[in-house]
């Protein structure tokens, strides 16, 4: 068995058991309003990437 034989058999047993993609349509809806975001970051002096999970909820809350 050559190695390219190898190779092709280790990505097909992968290929295999790898779970099915998520659609677009899947996904759910989100309307994300960034100078808002930034915006209550810059007011509250911190980074938006730093921000809790809380904190975020709360701001798309207010969006929607």
């Amino acid at each position: 068995m050559s190695g390219q034989m190898k190779n092709y058999n280790k990505y097909y047993s992968y290929v295999r058991t790898m779970p099915e993609p998520i659609m677009p349509s899947e996904l759910p809806k989100r309307k994300l309003n960034l100078p808002l975001i930034a915006k209550y970051a810059k007011e509250h002096g911190i980074c938006f990437a730093n921000m809790t999970e809380e904190e975020k909820e709360m701001i798309l809350a207010k969006i929607s």
